[in-house]
């Protein structure tokens, strides 16, 4: 299967997606790439160290790329959401109108993610399969997006709602008939994790018995505009009288710092973050702690199992210190839901299995 991707130059806050196709090149599968991320980037690497030199991943430019299409070379699709390439993503005092301008071009040089491909659908060019990985954290699908999920084949969204169609709420006007259409094209998709980015600050194989552990627990990472991040800040603190307890009110720490901490800790969580999934969730468990995580609010495509390979928290913590006290006093049943957890990480959470995951699904879908 031939397949070409059509992403964005290299942002932070592409990870979910950035993270599922750096994983086609991890389970040793070969792509070309638009944009050429190596020469179009914003400069920097990321939080996650993500790197798409790889010599699976080949870069065409947009001329070969669109005569590829033309004469039928690529068997499969694979793009985000729609986006625009806004000058490396800073915006000056006339940002608006310049994005506007912008947008309103004609050249692709502008025009990356799923904005791309829909411009081919407008220009009627015939384009196989296409799969649409959506990493943006909020249940909604937007207005631009509609278009995509319409000529699509498989909509994979990050934060799929249990009521898939809350999906819809941004456009109004369809009938049920179209909603269950468009509903029946969704999958969950998680963000997983890279494994060779975390071992660029940390040996991964290294892990420290849970009895031997002195950290009790563990919860370090941004408490900006979550909920649940905040519920939780209090209740480390009580918690910190009695138990050895590391949370964001001892500072940011670097990430081998923080990889060293979770070596050590007993109980690592993972709170929600703007939305139900984070990469945390996927992250932790691979250092051999037991994982604390909130109640799934949204379809999971993994098997996480309270009380097999991790601990359901209530959302809102209210149960927390009491699972805390119990897990902490008895520490053969956590070892036990710890390895089992790390197993998990370790076998099905990876960007590899979440790359296979993708493929799969789509092939069922479009019946090869």
């Amino acid at each position: 299967m031939k397949i070409l991707v059509i992403g964005t130059p290299k942002r932070d806050f592409s990870i979910g997606f950035d993270t599922a196709i750096l994983g086609l090149s991890r389970a040793g599968i070969d792509f070309d790439h638009y944009p050429n991320i190596l020469a179009r980037s914003y400069g920097h690497t990321g939080t996650y160290q993500l790197r798409f030199d790889t010599d699976r991943i080949s870069y065409p430019e947009y001329h070969v790329i669109e005569g590829n299409i033309k004469k039928g070379l690529y068997d499969l699709i694979i793009t985000t959401v729609c986006r625009v390439d806004y000058n490396a993503g800073k915006h000056g005092i006339f940002s608006k109108a310049v994005r506007r301008l912008k947008y309103s071009l004609k050249s692709n040089k502008y025009k990356l993610g799923g904005m791309l491909v829909l411009d081919w659908l407008r220009k009627g060019i015939d384009l196989p399969p296409i799969v649409v990985v959506d990493d943006l954290d909020d249940p909604f699908i937007h207005p631009p997006d509609f278009g995509l999920l319409a000529n699509c084949a498989v909509y994979f969204k990050r934060e799929l709602p249990f009521n898939r169609f809350l999906c819809f709420r941004l456009r109004l006007g369809f009938s049920n008939d179209e909603l269950m259409s468009f509903a029946n094209k969704l999958r969950p998709v998680w963000t997983s994790y890279d494994r060779e980015s975390i071992s660029a600050f940390t040996m991964m194989d290294d892990i420290t018995l849970y009895e031997e552990r002195d950290i009790d627990i563990l919860f370090l990472g941004s408490t900006y505009a979550s909920y649940g991040r905040q519920l939780i800040l209090p209740i480390l603190r009580r918690l910190g009288k009695r138990y050895r307890v590391i949370s964001p009110e001892s500072g940011r720490r670097p990430k081998e710092e923080f990889y060293k901490l979770l070596k050590r800790s007993r109980i690592c969580v993972s709170p929600e973050g703007r939305g139900w999934d984070t990469p945390k969730h996927y992250e932790l468990p691979l250092f051999g702690g037991l994982l604390f995580l909130p109640r799934p609010t949204i379809e999971l495509a993994i098997d996480f199992k309270d009380g097999e390979n991790c601990v359901f928290v209530d959302n809102h913590f209210r149960d927390f210190e009491r699972l805390a006290d119990y897990y902490l006093a008895n520490p053969a049943i956590s070892a036990e839901i710890a390895r089992n957890g790390y197993q998990l990480a370790r076998n099905r959470l990876g960007n590899d299995r979440l790359a296979e995951y993708v493929l799969q699904t789509t092939k069922e879908a479009i019946g090869k």
